[in-house]
């Protein structure tokens, strides 16, 4: 009859209509978000990090998103520097800058390294090597230089850092350069150190981010973070909090790098699946 086609004909225009409504606000969140961006320009490229400590280790994870704006142009692990095997620094900010600043840091620790390495010494196990807060100062120093015209990177310095008995008493005499005579002797505490575009520092004794998702990172690691984690509850517990805050952001994703970081084993890679869209 005519009343049952004229009552089919205006329920399928009222999903129409849903659809239509839900197409549009989703159109408008695009628009918001794309407008951040052009305000801020350490999120062009997108992307996002988090670091984690736990007793005596750390966790650092990266997505493996490189896009410009919303639009996906690249699917490839975050760059992250390696000086040795108790330092890592991971970057999120524009690729461009990215390059740069690591470079100039890649300079400085060579730098360093060629006085140490050029000294002669009676001990096998001489040579210095720099510590995560000399790197986080190294950073800032770096970074506030370029004020004027700064990098649009934000810097995530990572570590373990050598404890000493004068410094279990007091935190604040801490040595800025690592000497590896007594690695055997000595015990390691986390490091993590998050950064601006002009070098300010944010230190933390739990967990540090970075990136476009960093607001859901916070809260996903103050969530699920607790002290004295062991290394394998930590890569579970990071890895989980990176990935519950990358479903709720659309500019970063794609896969995920967990790095685990020990006194003993050095640093470890783990793939962390994700969503792909």
């Amino acid at each position: 009859t005519m009343g049952q086609w004229d009552g089919l004909f205006s329920s399928c225009r009222g999903v129409a209509m849903m659809r239509y409504t839900i197409m549009l606000l989703m159109m408008m969140m695009l628009v918001v978000v794309v407008e951040g961006q052009s305000q801020d320009l350490t999120m062009m490229n997108g992307g996002s990090v988090l670091a984690m400590a736990g007793d005596g280790c750390v966790a650092l994870a990266v997505d493996q998103r490189f896009g410009s704006g919303p639009q996906m142009v690249h699917v490839a692990p975050r760059h992250v520097l390696v000086p040795h095997a108790k330092l890592m620094v991971a970057f999120t900010g524009m690729e461009g800058d990215i390059q740069s600043l690591s470079q100039d840091l890649s300079v400085h620790l060579l730098s360093h390294a060629q006085p140490q390495s050029s000294r002669a010494s009676s001990s096998s196990c001489s040579s210095q090597i720099m510590s995560p807060k000399a790197m986080s100062t190294l950073t800032s120093h770096v970074l506030y230089g370029r004020r004027q015209s700064p990098y649009y990177v934000e810097p995530l310095i990572v570590g373990l850092e050598k404890v000493t008995n004068q410094q279990r008493i007091d935190h604040d005499n801490e040595q800025s350069v690592d000497d590896s005579t007594n690695d055997n002797h000595c015990n390691y505490r986390p490091f993590l150190c998050a950064q601006d575009v002009i070098g300010a520092q944010s230190k933390s004794d739990a967990f540090c981010c970075a990136g476009v998702a960093s607001k859901s990172l916070y809260g996903t690691a103050e969530a699920l973070w607790r002290p004295h984690l062991s290394p394998d509850e930590l890569r579970h517990i990071c890895g989980k909090a990176f990935l519950s805050a990358l479903e709720r952001d659309c500019l970063s994703g794609y896969g995920a790098i967990l790095y685990l970081m020990t006194a003993d084993g050095g640093i470890v890679q783990y793939e962390l699946a994700c969503r792909n869209d």
